[in-house]
């Protein structure tokens, strides 16, 4: 393969680097736009939760997602082959998303728990602030049923199409980097990854969204909605603390066998290579070091730290 090729290559995924930027920044700017005139005209929304995260989600998936969407899509892209999943099948790819979500969230735990010890004072979690803050159905509504529909249509069906010619193993890992750092904290973005990649490789092999979406949405309805009534819960009070304990034993019996199913099935878990074969060699910097992609992992690596060390 010649240099030529790959210059061409990398013009590709620089493309997909520049045009995620711009998506990320007119997301930050509907969000702080519609939450900074709203509290300008009505002072008093200031400390109503709820009304802020509707404020700034709508324009988010009526505004900000559909020009995502417009920025993305590849017409020319040829759709991935459709193959069905089985309910068993769906139930064991369950099991190990979950797995690696948990595994995943404790990494971003340790994470900041050390730029907790640097900076000397807890880094927060936006997700925790969302779920616990405000009420409980009306975030639902964002985070279990749009979230996963938008989210799965960019990150796993427009940019899966737009790059597997590349090979699935080029899909699914920038798939999962696009959408990790997306989520713009480091609480979020490892098991974002984690399931980022996942959910690609579900998607790559069936060619179909309604898996992803579907597990997506569980994934987000046990997060979002039980968690927070978990997390609410009095402590205090004996039958809460029983509930709590054996929601933590299920979920975390849950994320060992996911675990474990991955382990033992790894060796079925195989990405096929693509029309456009890139060299081992090559593939980082083709894919990764051009100037849209070095752009967008930096801007949102500086609003991570930011996030991170000084909100």
């Amino acid at each position: 393969m010649n240099t030529q090729d790959y210059k061409a290559y990398k013009k590709d995924f620089s493309s997909i680097g520049i045009r995620m930027l711009i998506s990320t920044v007119i997301v930050l700017a509907l969000q702080t736009g519609a939450s900074v005139i709203a509290i300008a005209l009505f002072p008093e929304l200031q400390g109503n939760f709820t009304i802020l995260l509707v404020v700034t989600m709508v324009p988010l998936y009526l505004i900000a997602f559909p020009i995502s969407f417009a920025l993305i899509r590849d017409k020319n892209a040829p759709a991935i082959e459709k193959h069905s999943m089985t309910v068993g099948q769906l139930i064991i790819a369950f099991m190990m998303l979950y797995g690696l979500m948990i595994v995943g969230n404790l990494i971003g735990l340790g994470f900041t728990a050390g730029i907790s010890v640097i900076k000397g004072s807890p880094v927060q979690n936006a997700l925790v602030n969302v779920i616990t803050s405000g009420s409980i159905w009306i975030t639902a509504i964002f985070t279990v049923l749009c979230a996963p529909v938008f989210e799965e249509y960019l990150f796993r069906k427009l940019i899966c199409d737009r790059t597997v010619k590349y090979g699935e193993g080029v899909a699914v890992v920038l798939s999962g980097l696009l959408f990790g750092l997306f989520h713009m904290n480091f609480n979020q973005f490892f098991y974002a990854f984690f399931l980022g990649c996942f959910l690609a490789f579900l998607y790559v092999k069936t060619g179909n969204l309604k898996y992803t979406i579907l597990l997506h949405i569980v994934l987000n309805f046990l997060g979002s909605v039980v968690g927070a009534l978990i997390m609410t819960m009095d402590q205090s009070d004996p039958l809460m603390m029983i509930i709590m304990v054996c929601y933590s034993l299920c979920i975390y019996g849950i994320a060992i066998a996911g675990i474990v199913l991955l382990i033992v099935k790894r060796r079925k878990l195989t990405l096929k290579q693509g029309g456009i074969v890139i060299e081992k060699g090559q593939r980082f910097k083709t894919v990764i070091l051009n100037v849209g992609m070095i752009l967008y992992c930096l801007v949102l690596f500086v609003i991570m730290i930011v996030q991170a060390f000084f909100m």
